[in-house]
């Protein structure tokens, strides 16, 4: 669809992606997940979040990241579509474009985390080729949540995929050093 464009967040346009994504997911604060990107996070090879517009309308947010210690490794973060745009297939459409944004970026693999709660979200991960497994790194758990964790990960070269079999997240990690932006 060429009336879906990403637009990168920057200074400018923080206030909006932060009310963006916060519609989105009302109980996390986007502010310290933009503020590392926009002051060039040092414990990431990469952190690139983008507004998602339909036309001249924000309807969501999308972005990439990837660790040092796994440099083919491209991420997905803070992937979400407003609600009320929801169910017309743009999810889809910007995942699409998220994992071709990837690739082009000369990553090998594309991955995402997600938890056991969100059922149309693995639905949609698994529809697109993307293969799920069980996170159940024991050191590597995110404080105070005691669900089940998902790693969902494709090939983006013509290689099978290899799978992530619990290396570390740094989730724990992540967690102390989203403290310095606070």
């Amino acid at each position: 669809m060429d009336n879906i464009r990403f637009v990168r967040i920057t200074k400018e346009n923080l206030e909006l992606a932060c009310k963006v994504q916060n519609d989105i997911f009302p109980v996390e604060d986007a502010r310290e997940n933009y503020i590392e990107m926009v002051n060039q996070d040092p414990y990431r090879k990469e952190l690139d979040y983008y507004i998602v517009y339909l036309d001249e309308t924000p309807i969501g947010v999308t972005g990439i990241y990837a660790y040092y210690e796994y440099p083919d490794d491209a991420w997905l973060g803070w992937f979400g579509i407003l609600k009320e745009y929801r169910h017309n297939g743009y999810g889809g459409i910007v995942l699409d474009k998220t994992i071709e944004l990837a690739k082009e970026k000369g990553y090998k693999n594309f991955r995402l985390y997600t938890d056991e709660n969100a059922k149309s979200a693995h639905k949609l991960y698994k529809s697109r080729g993307l293969v799920g497994e069980l996170y159940d790194n024991k050191d590597d758990q995110i404080e105070g949540f005691d669900g089940d964790l998902f790693v969902y990960s494709v090939s983006l070269t013509d290689k099978p995929i290899d799978m992530w079999n619990n290396r570390v997240l740094g989730l724990k990690e992540q967690g102390k050093k989203q403290e310095l932006y606070k």
